[in-house]
């Protein structure tokens, strides 16, 4: 009988034992619902910038895509619907307006696209492409000279005005906070030579800030 007794509680305590084991595989088997995610959604680019502007015979389409700080630009030239040549940047900003001009009396087109930086400094910047058929190139502007750049911490503003290009920003202070600048305005002039790619730096004016 004592025999008996033990085999019956060997048995028990197998049974047992092997019970746990299945009641631990099946739990461990579960996914565990607070650890599994749903895959982030990547943020929609804004919508890009398009504009098409004509100079017969030819056509220009100006655009770009891509997320901010990494535009794609493309300027694209057609002739009767049919792509001639395709220039291509990569921008930091936006761009906020495309022109066709005539800064020289010399053949083809000069196609500026103006460019504002994003950020609270929103750096401006001018794109230049002269084209002549199939055939284009980048037209350069000076960096700002140690004078012109003084108090420059960026908002910079391009217009056209006649064959000159005229770039204006805010003059800021050493201690001036990003949001208030004191100095004032600084205009700088630009020509673009004849049979020249680079603008050339005609003058610089500071403004005194108006009187509050």
């Amino acid at each position: 009988m004592r025999t008996s007794s033990r085999l019956l509680l060997a048995a028990s305590v197998l049974a047992l034992a092997a019970s746990c084991d299945s009641a631990r595989e099946t739990t461990t088997g579960q996914p565990n619902p607070t650890t599994s995610s749903a895959p982030e959604a990547r943020p929609t680019p804004p919508p890009g910038f398009s504009k098409t502007l004509t100079a017969a015979p030819y056509t220009f389409v100006v655009s770009t895509a891509g997320p901010l700080g990494q535009r794609q630009l493309q300027v694209r030239a057609e002739q009767d619907g049919q792509e001639l040549t395709t220039a291509q940047d990569t921008i930091l900003g936006e761009v906020t307006d495309a022109r066709l001009v005539k800064l020289t009396a010399g053949p083809g087109s000069e196609l500026l696209v103006f460019v504002e930086g994003a950020g609270s400094g929103s750096y401006g910047e001018l794109r230049g492409y002269w084209f002549g058929g199939k055939d284009w190139e980048r037209m350069t502007m000076p960096t700002l000279s140690e004078v012109a750049a003084r108090g420059y911490q960026g908002q910079d503003k391009f217009r056209v005005q006649g064959k000159e290009v005229v770039r204006s920003f805010p003059i800021y202070a050493p201690t001036d906070a990003n949001c208030c600048p004191s100095g004032g305005t600084r205009t700088i002039r630009y020509v673009l030579p004849e049979r020249s790619l680079t603008f050339r730096q005609t003058s610089v004016v500071n403004e005194a800030p108006a009187v509050q």
